[in-house]
């Protein structure tokens, strides 16, 4: 039984949609979890600070520069280059060229407007007034753009920067398919503004067990040991607790998007935090220090949104917030399900800027779970699970079908059973095992 969640937008999901201050059980969460010894936090916290004062003054000299780009062509194997692959751990983000070629992904674009334009005044999106975060996902362009065999390899390559024990019960060399939405973004909007945030879950990070062991070494007050590649807890985290109309319950490696236009830098496109571990640190200390230890308040975390990045609150990490590079039509750009990161506050060029949204999400029980309701919602036409559930593309005759599908297509999204192609590891082989149960496929 397929039960959707309430009608919405992207503007859901963030954080001042939640009015109110959070109830007092935060406040007996976080001294539950804090260390007895309230210097822990404090002088972990001075030494956050002197990282963040080292890592600064590099982040702002090379502005987007800081960024690590990779051609496509140099993913061989699904892997990146050994000398990439730290820099693009440490800064959290990487900046792909070339992932599709050019005229494809410009005809991706083409072919999502026709849809559009097909449908007038059925399609929800964000802002209400003026859509440019279109609530489709089911348009022939998008289904192909998630499988075809560059973004399979590339996401495959990000996948595998993390690190899985041999009974971990993931494999993490094959990518599973999570459909999301799309932006166009007009020319001079100012409408379509998101501070610096992180999604994939809020107040469960500490709230939910599972969740809270992802940041235990922080916790302990030894940041300096947090693994933010660590696939370990990630398998069981619970991070959508309160059904928020767009909070995701896949465990994405790394969120991500597909260029369809040209769109340059620091004029209406992606920002982000190029420092990965220090700034989790920091957001999930904050609660934690001594101003705001005895409130309920949980650092600008809210039940049901993302986590909002208040200035105030986290200057450190806001204040190293940098513009992507300029991209073109086909590039794409992922960056770590931790990572903060923004959409600059005006779209300051002449075209507008338009992007397909597609992480990378390896093959888990929890993935897995969801591809097997995504499969459903596919065949009928409806929003996939985690999303508003408006129901769009319903009655669409020309959106896209399980006969549409490629190959990877079926595999990625539960049609096909899943066929290692070399032996796995103990607990890849178990995960891939119950997929393939799971799905139907025994």
């Amino acid at each position: 039984m397929l039960s959707a969640r309430k009608e919405g937008n992207i503007g859901s999901i963030f954080a001042n949609s939640f009015k109110g201050e959070l109830p007092v059980r935060y406040a007996d969460l976080k001294k539950e979890i804090s260390p007895k010894d309230p210097s822990v936090i404090q002088n972990a916290w001075v030494r956050l600070e002197s990282s963040f004062e080292k890592e600064a003054p590099q982040i702002k000299a090379l502005g987007s520069k800081i960024i690590p780009q990779v051609n496509y062509q140099d993913i061989l194997n699904g892997e990146f280059p050994s000398n990439m692959k730290d820099e693009i751990k440490k800064r959290g983000c990487v900046v792909v060229r070339g992932i599709v070629p050019t005229e494809v992904a410009e005809g991706y674009k083409q072919q999502v407007l026709d849809y559009i334009a097909a449908h007038p005044g059925q399609i929800p999106g964000f802002p209400e007034h003026d859509q440019q975060v279109w609530e489709l996902y089911w348009s022939k362009a998008q289904v192909e753009a998630r499988s075809h065999p560059h973004f399979v390899q590339t996401t495959t390559a990000l996948n595998k920067l993390w690190n899985a024990q041999e009974d971990s019960l993931v494999d993490l060399e094959t990518n599973l398919t999570y459909c999301d939405r799309l932006r166009i973004r007009k020319p001079n909007d100012e409408s379509f503004v998101l501070r610096e945030h992180i999604d994939g879950g809020s107040v469960e990070r500490w709230e939910d067990s599972s969740y809270r062991k992802c940041f235990s070494n922080i916790l302990a007050g030894e940041w300096e040991k947090h693994d933010s590649y660590d696939v370990a807890n990630r398998l069981d985290a619970k991070m959508q607790l309160y059904d928020a109309p767009g909070g995701c319950e896949m465990f994405r490696t790394f969120q991500g998007w597909l260029a369809l236009s040209n769109s340059n830098s620091g004029c209406g496109s992606l920002r982000v935090c190029p420092l990965v571990k220090e700034t989790t640190a920091a957001i999930i200390m904050r609660p934690l220090l001594q101003d705001i230890l005895e409130t309920s308040s949980m650092g600008g975390a809210y039940p049901g949104t993302q986590i909002d990045i208040d200035p105030v609150m986290l200057p450190q990490v806001t204040d190293i917030c940098v513009s992507i590079p300029d991209v073109s039509p086909g590039d794409a750009v992922f960056w770590h399900c931790d990572l903060v990161h923004a959409v600059d506050s005006k779209c300051l060029q002449s075209n507008d800027a338009s992007v397909f949204y597609i992480p990378a999400t390896p093959l888990c029980n929890i993935n897995t779970s969801y591809v097997r309701r995504q499969r459903e919602t596919f065949r009928l036409g409806l929003t996939p699970p985690d999303f508003p559930g408006n129901n769009a593309e319903k009655d669409f005759d020309d959106r896209a079908k399980p006969e549409d599908l490629s190959k990877l297509g079926k595999l990625g999204m539960g049609f096909e059973r899943i066929e290692p192609k070399h032996k796995l590891t103990k607990g890849a082989q178990a995960a891939v095992d119950k997929h393939n149960h799971v799905l139907n496929f025994d």
